[in-house]
Order: C-alpha cells, then sequence, then structure tokens
C-alpha cells in the first residue's frame, strides 16, 4: 500500500509538471518593422532601427529570402533607408537572426512599386 501511494503521488506530481514545460516552448519568431540602417553583406549584418523602438544589430542567416517585388529574393538586394518587416528569431545558443525580410515601402519606379512600370 506504501509503494502504490508513493506511485500515485509522482503520478500526480509528474500530471502538473507535464502542462507547464508544453507552455515553456519558445515561439518560432517575432516579425517587427522599420527601416535598415545600415547592411553589410560579406558578414550579414543588419543594423535595424524598428518603428517605436530601439536600434538593434543581427545577421540574416545564410538561406534567408527578402521579398522584394523581384524573382531574386536574396537579400544582396537590401540597402541602408529601406522600411522592411523582418522576422526575427531569438536562439538560446549565439546572435539573433532573420531569416525572412519584406519591403514594405519599395522606392518610386521600383518593380514591386504600385507606380512603377
Amino acid at each position: 500500500m506504501k509503494t502504490l501511494s508513493k506511485l500515485g503521488f509522482l503520478a500526480l506530481l509528474v500530471s502538473f509538471w507535464l502542462p507547464s514545460t508544453a507552455e515553456a516552448i519558445r515561439p518560432m519568431g517575432t516579425t517587427m518593422t522599420g527601416t535598415v540602417q545600415s547592411v553589410d553583406h560579406t558578414t550579414r549584418w543588419i543594423v535595424f532601427a524598428q518603428d517605436g523602438g530601439p536600434v538593434r544589430r543581427f545577421v540574416y542567416s545564410e538561406w534567408a529570402k527578402f521579398w522584394h517585388g523581384t524573382p531574386d529574393a536574396s537579400p544582396s538586394a537590401l540597402k541602408p533607408g529601406m522600411k522592411v518587416q523582418i522576422k526575427l528569431h531569438n536562439p538560446l545558443f549565439g546572435p539573433d537572426y532573420v531569416n525572412q525580410i519584406v519591403l514594405l515601402d519599395p522606392p518610386p519606379g521600383h518593380a514591386g512599386s504600385k507606380g512603377g512600370k
């Protein structure tokens, strides 16, 4: 009987512990909008001024996509002054990194802009 009560108590503890660990799963990313301050394509670093927030620096991943209205989705077209939306990931180890960038306000005459040809 004593062993059965210990096992029941252990099962009760585990049943309360499992839901708390399920809530601790980190989200896959945070979406932010802002303006690119500077970009270094050799090291893949972006200095980004978040709308209503701080200026932050992060790296874009090797497989990052830059959606800017042209067939080429590489981040090599990313330039300072562009208004973009980024998806930022905060890993447990290593620097924060971006794997998706969307151009929000294309310059006039750009292929993806409404006023361009």
